[in-house]
């Protein structure tokens, strides 16, 4: 009779509907409970794909000519992205080629100079001899009787005269080797110039620096370029990393190499990355600074209830799958393994 009883009340009471008090009570139970299994898993829904890309600018500044490429296509490194009109920097080019050409002419004359001048030094040399010899043996005691005073004085005077110009010469020689260094020091500025110029003319095609894929490439024909501006982005092929932000009461004793495991929005219930983390938050931006007085300005939080910071973990996805890419801001949960 008894369990009868039992039976009947507990029917009762399932069959009675919940009070608010219950049903408030019933809901915190529950947030309760996926608070402690979210805090034990270390997750966080604020995660999303990064990939290394590369903002393209060209080299030189012009027009374009030829847009080479499309959105999403894929590249390889050094494949021609963008064409722009070469015509100034052509003319530059022949420029500096014809002023080089000139200075490699200058070289050569400077020094065919030098051998000129060193030959006349020698020739300078020989008569500076042989008049030092005529005068040697007119002055000798056994002739000096039979030479007139006159003669060995002219003798005396031309000898002194060409020793002149052999000095002459040689400060002419080293005028010329001076001349046919400056020559080749200029020619080495203009090569510079000339190869300068060469390089601002290879530029004029921008091309690919490494293996990826071009995205946000909306460029038209004649558009006028500059390296201060970016024509459009370069996804970089190679590694993929994930920035998955965490609350900060989750990252205790969290380093590098810890494992995770990603999952990507696109792919729920598909497919799953596995990953390493490779860096750990050093800290983010929270105060700024009031213009011109640089002195802190601390901002207003929430006086009722002040959440946890976010910080940034990034994490290496190290199982990559072809058939599933992960795409550069592709959202993502994330979860740090124990």
């Amino acid at each position: 009779m008894k369990i009868e009883t039992i039976k009947t009340e507990i029917k009762a009471l399932l069959q009675k509907k919940p009070t608010f008090t219950t049903l408030i009570f019933i809901l915190g139970a529950c947030v309760f409970v996926i608070y402690l299994i979210l805090g034990y898993l270390r997750f966080t829904d604020n995660g999303f794909v990064v990939q290394v890309s590369t903002p393209m600018a060209p080299r030189v500044s012009g027009l374009v000519t030829v847009v080479h490429v499309k959105n999403g296509q894929a590249v390889k490194m050094g494949d021609p992205l963008v064409s722009l009109d070469p015509t100034n920097l052509q003319l530059a080019y022949e420029g500096a080629k014809s002023q080089y050409q000139k200075a490699l002419l200058a070289i050569k004359s400077s020094e065919k100079k030098v051998d000129l001048t060193g030959h006349k030094l020698k020739a300078a040399i020989a008569d500076l001899n042989i008049l030092r010899n005529q005068f040697k043996s007119k002055k000798d005691p056994s002739v000096k009787d039979g030479i007139p005073g006159i003669e060995l004085f002219d003798l005396k005077n031309k000898v002194d005269a060409q020793a002149n110009a052999v000095e002459s010469i040689k400060d002419q020689l080293e005028i010329d080797k001076l001349d046919a260094e400056s020559a080749k020091e200029n020619a080495e500025s203009l090569k510079a110039v000339m190869q300068t110029a060469k390089l601002s003319l290879d530029y004029t095609i921008v091309r690919a620096p490494s293996d990826g894929h071009v995205e946000n490439i909306f460029l038209g024909i004649g558009s006028h370029v500059s390296p201060s501006a970016a024509m459009f982005t370069l996804i970089n092929d190679g590694q993929t990393y994930v920035q998955a932000n965490f609350e900060e009461t989750e990252l205790a004793g969290v380093k590098e190499g810890n494992k995770v495991t990603v999952y990507p929005r696109t792919y729920m219930g598909k497919k799953t990355f596995e990953g390493t983390v490779v860096s750990i938050p050093l800290g983010v931006a929270r105060q700024t600074n009031q213009l011109f007085s640089g002195v802190p300005i601390v901002q207003t939080e929430n006086k009722w209830l002040l959440l946890p910071q976010r910080l940034p973990v990034i994490v290496q996805i190290t199982n990559p799958d072809k058939n599933y890419p992960l795409i550069n801001g592709m959202s993502t949960y994330v979860r740090l393994q124990h």
